[in-house]
């Protein structure tokens, strides 16, 4: 490396500081490689997971409350879970045959509770989206 520096003490601590410099920079380049590696991975792991989780299916169940029976009716409704938002639940309900003309009226959908389990449902908490109605709500649609 320094001709002129090699028969010297001088020489032989100059060639082992740079030895390990250029050890240091082959080892810290090759670390850094890996470690980079390793978090794209995880990167593309951590997407992939999402993805899945998103594409997961979700049913949408309406339950009678109070002391009218406990009774359930799962609503023909096939859902991602990335589906499940406000607007396309109430746009799904809206497409449900009714026994009359007209709009439908379920009063839980407009209080907090149901925007709570739109989120549990949104972060995979569960896969059940469960609607309260009361019995009038639930006879307003044809769902036999």
């Amino acid at each position: 490396m320094f001709p002129a520096l090699r028969g010297c003490l001088g020489g032989i601590v100059v060639e082992f500081i740079f030895s390990v410099l250029s050890f240091v920079n082959n080892f810290w380049a090759g670390g850094f490689e890996a470690v980079t590696g390793l978090a794209s991975f995880a990167g593309i792991f951590r997407l992939l997971l999402i993805q899945w989780r998103a594409s997961q299916p979700v049913t949408v169940t309406l339950c009678l409350q109070g002391d009218e029976g406990g009774r359930e009716e799962t609503l023909p409704l096939e859902m991602r879970r990335r589906d499940v938002t406000r607007p396309e639940i109430l746009g799904r309900l809206g497409m449900l045959p009714m026994r009359q003309k007209g709009r439908f009226a379920i009063r839980s959908l407009s209080r907090p509770e149901f925007i709570r389990s739109l989120n549990r449902v949104a972060d995979g908490k569960t896969s059940v989206l469960v609607i309260p109605v009361t019995e009038e709500e639930l006879e307003q649609f044809d769902l036999e």
